[in-house]
């Protein structure tokens, strides 16, 4: 049975997962946890939008049969892009999300660096995947609310299937009780 600190090892997608992938995820909890919960609310909007983004490039790169179309996936490409260039997201009616935060900017710029880093470096994706499950762990409690978020203000007509496959593939894999957290 894991300890407290460590239940998270027991989440679906960290089963089977190498000691060395999950010392990284734990390396970077830290780094997550300690943001504000304001800034933790702030930086799982960005997140939700990378997820959305994440699953479209990969099915559109895939040619996968449950592929939403290459127009949508290059235009959340580029709202991604602009999120990170500018360290803002204008949500519409749902508002904006500053993201010049220091901290919020640095995990950005950490992502953004590793998956660059492994397209060439195998290692340096799976430290970038290692982020990004630390990220769906502690972020976890919002990305429900901010995946409505974004997807309710980000200008795209997201299909409710592709909401549904980030919430199945991203979000509920990584929810714990919330006496079992961390």
């Amino acid at each position: 049975m894991a300890s407290g600190q460590e239940l998270w090892r027991s989440l679906e997608p960290l089963q089977n997962r190498s000691p060395e992938f999950l010392a990284d995820v734990a390396s970077y909890l830290p780094k997550v946890q300690t943001l504000s919960s304001d800034k933790q609310i702030k930086l799982s909007v960005f997140k939700s939008a990378e997820l959305v983004n994440a699953l479209l490039q990969i099915r559109e790169k895939q040619e996968t049969e449950d592929r939403f179309g290459p127009e949508l996936a290059t235009a959340s490409f580029v709202l991604v892009r602009a999120a990170i260039r500018d360290r803002i997201m204008r949500l519409g009616s749902e508002g904006t999300v500053d993201l010049r935060d220091p901290e919020i900017r640095a995990l950005i710029n950490e992502g953004c660096r590793l998956f660059h880093a492994g397209k060439k470096q195998p290692e340096k994706y799976q430290l970038a995947l290692a982020l990004s499950a630390a990220q769906c762990i502690v972020l976890n409690p919002w990305l429900e609310e901010s995946l409505t978020r974004y997807s309710k203000g980000c200008g795209l007509k997201l299909p409710e299937a592709l909401i549904d496959a980030v919430r199945k593939n991203f979000i509920l894999p990584y929810q714990q009780n919330e006496c079992d957290q961390f």
